[in-house]
């Protein structure tokens, strides 16, 4: 057989492997099906529902082990020369122990239901304990089938068809496509290395970088599918996806030709002044069959070990968001149920709320701006409560759109090269939010 051959027959079985990938990760992730209780919903919805139900009451001691098992992880990295455990817990400072420590504490006392009524209610700790567990199962399960969208071409065929977009909509080179699309489909901190390491390469001047950065880092679809979860709307998981895809990119045509992004220099890593290159020059060849060669490239590449490979990151990542939720969300509870803290940030808010005519304004103006603490926030702070699914829509959709949040998408910038400060990424935050209120707003009500 010769080279000819070899590489026809490897192209044709890339093509299928995308093929076949792809559409199970569309179906899994977007196409509903009808269920028993006459409610359509996705698979992903399903087979979380299943796992739940499998499991029962034994959720909340899963949830126990989980916490306790980080928590002694992260305990002897500290004091042993463990390389696995170092390297596991290399990211993990001393402020994040304390919160896995914590972590652990609260789902102890919860689980064993020790502590003051205040502590154990079920809108309080409980809920915090029944989200810890329901985030792990989200996560783990969202976190391992997203591998049929980033490991079989489809990443790279959305990117190709999104090329001749960029240029006269973002001012971006046509690649930035890709790094865009990686963000919504694996992570924001994935998005910000992908664009960080080709702004140091020479491929995205400053201005680029920081625009794509603060524009394109989406957050994953199982973190949508969290959200989904903690507001308990499972069912409109493709709604929100779709609409903050859309809505996104909508933003990223303002937001990058107004300050502070449009004032940072068009200057490479290096130094140097931009200048006309290959790069932005239209490619050759039809579109459609460039992005299917594309993705069908990809596709050849994927080995059979990714399926463990992403089963290991998605638990391991959703064993350190379990300890987050059942430290910092508690703690949030306590404060947004016992005092008047959260109410005062919805002040300024609710009359814009108001004037889009979104129901139960009152509840869901506090969470508009605590986002920026952690994007899961405002999710948390209205779980359990009585507020209406079109409201619980803008709420977990609207923070999906404000990309900045300090726990994860912040912090990644400012460790990066890329020339972004606190002051520039405060700014971004609520100039996004402010466009995206009536746009979020319009959604709900086309849905709804």
């Amino acid at each position: 057989m010769n080279n000819a051959e070899v590489m026809r027959k490897s192209s044709s079985g890339g093509a299928l492997k995308a093929l076949v990938g792809s559409l199970i990760g569309l179906s899994i992730f977007f196409i509903p099906i009808a269920g028993n209780e006459e409610q359509s919903k996705v698979p992903l919805v399903s087979i979380i529902g299943a796992i739940k139900d499998l499991l029962g009451g034994s959720l909340e001691y899963l949830t126990l082990g989980i916490t306790l098992l980080l928590s002694l992880t992260w305990i002897g990295s500290r004091v042993t020369a463990n390389r696995a455990l170092k390297d596991y817990h290399r990211k993990d400072n001393g402020i994040v122990g304390f919160l896995f420590l914590l972590g652990a504490v609260f789902a102890a006392l919860l689980v064993f239901k020790v502590g003051p009524d205040w502590f154990l209610h079920k809108d309080v700790g409980g809920l915090a304990l029944y989200l810890g567990g329901s985030v792990f199962l989200t996560v783990t399960v969202a976190g391992f089938f997203v591998l049929f969208l980033t490991e079989f071409g489809f990443l790279e065929f959305v990117g190709t068809l999104m090329e001749p977009l960029m240029r006269p909509l973002y001012r971006l080179p046509g690649r930035s496509a890709v790094d865009a699309v990686a963000s919504f489909v694996a992570a924001p901190a994935v998005g910000i290395f992908i664009t960080n390491k080709l702004y140091k390469s020479g491929h995205y001047t400053q201005r680029e970088a920081a625009s794509i950065a603060t524009n394109f880092s989406i957050c994953s679809l199982g973190f949508f599918a969290l959200l989904a979860s903690i507001g308990g709307i499972m069912e409109y998981l493709p709604h929100m996806i779709i609409s903050s895809f859309i809505i996104n990119f909508v933003l990223a045509a303002i937001v990058t030709r107004i300050p502070p992004l449009n004032n940072k220099p068009d200057t490479f890593f290096d130094g140097c002044a931009a200048q006309d290159n290959d790069d932005d020059r239209p490619q050759t060849g039809n579109i459609l069959v460039r992005a299917c060669s594309a993705a069908a490239e990809r596709a050849s590449q994927t080995r059979s070990d990714v399926f463990q490979k992403y089963l290991w990151e998605a638990t391991t990542f959703a064993q350190k968001i379990v300890a987050y939720i059942l430290s910092i969300a508690t703690l949030s509870l306590i404060i947004g149920t016992y005092t008047p803290v959260f109410d005062y940030l919805g002040v300024v808010i609710e009359p814009l709320i108001n004037l889009f005519n979104l129901p139960d304004a009152d509840k869901i103006a506090p969470t508009v701006l605590i986002s920026i603490a952690e994007i899961a926030l405002p999710a948390i702070m209205i779980s359990g409560g009585d507020v209406a699914p079109m409201s619980i829509f803008f709420v977990c959709t609207l923070s999906t759109i404000q990309i900045i949040f300090f726990t994860e998408s912040a912090n990644a910038m400012l460790e990066s090269d890329i020339p972004l400060s606190v002051k520039d990424l405060v700014v971004i935050f609520l100039i996004r939010t402010l466009l995206a209120i009536p746009l979020v707003a319009g959604a709900a009500h086309l849905i709804f």
